[in-house]
């Protein structure tokens, strides 16, 4: 069988069968995008939504919305100021915790800092011993907050009128939180043990305490788990270090 003739001419296709024509425009095409392009600010800005009032408000005559300006709040920033201030954070947790007003808290911190000891010691010993009432009188006359035994306050300061000024609160907490420092200080070298003796002297004495040790037994009367145990405050054990440092113009640091 033989094939059929062809007949003779270009043909009127071109590459894959595109009509030679088309393929004629496309440098025109290119040309012409290009040329578009660099004419125009960008697709993106050519089919952006129209700048000001949105229609909707514009229909209704509302203004465009404003950035509301940068509003200076002096008193929300003394009261973040305050919030990061340690002596009022403490303060509000012991306020929270021992249902005590503000004003005590704040007595009962900066009597503790000015002689050194652990301002949360402090608020323990006042609750154990007083449960935070400035005219309590215990056994023996021992007075006030700390329950500050008169002879104990006048081997401190032989000048005091334990008649008066021991029911004084600050005179009360100075003269007590000194006594639990200096106890606590004794027994240094028990190490983290030293202010479990330490709050067990400010009950029992330094001497009880010094011949319980020499024999070997341990001195724990019950006082220690009070003071230092979270029952009565609010089930948190204590874990501080008991003392810390002395202000700089403070009489003990010199």
């Amino acid at each position: 069988m033989t094939d059929t003739a062809r007949p003779s001419g270009s043909s009127k296709y071109g590459l894959a069968g595109i009509p030679r024509w088309m393929l004629a425009l496309l440098p025109l095409i290119l040309i012409a995008g290009i040329a578009l392009a660099r004419s125009t600010a960008g697709v993106s800005r050519a089919f952006a939504p129209a700048a000001g009032v949105p229609d909707s408000l514009r229909e209704l005559g509302v203004a465009a919305p404003r950035t509301p300006r940068l509003v200076k709040t002096p008193y929300l920033e003394r009261v973040v100021e305050k919030k990061a201030d340690p002596r009022e954070i403490l303060c509000d947790q012991m306020v929270a915790r021992y249902n005590i007003t503000n004003t005590m808290a704040r007595m009962v911190y900066d009597a503790a800092a000015e002689v050194g000891l652990d301002p949360e010691l402090g608020f323990r010993l006042i609750r154990v011993e007083s449960v935070f009432d400035p005219g309590a009188v215990g056994q023996g006359g021992a007075a006030g907050l700390v329950q500050m035994m008169p002879g104990t306050a006048r081997s401190i300061n032989p000048e005091i009128d334990t008649s008066r000024e021991l029911m004084d609160p600050n005179t009360n907490m100075r003269l007590g939180f000194g006594y639990l420092r200096e106890m606590i200080e004794r027994y240094d070298k028990y190490g983290n043990d030293a202010v479990r003796l330490g709050v067990i002297a400010y009950n029992r004495g330094e001497n009880a305490v010094d011949r319980a040790l020499k024999r070997g037994k341990d001195p724990e009367n019950g006082y220690g788990a009070r003071v230092l145990g979270p029952r009565a405050h609010g089930g948190r054990s204590y874990q501080g270090k008991g003392v810390g440092p002395l202000p700089p113009d403070s009489a003990a640091s010199k």
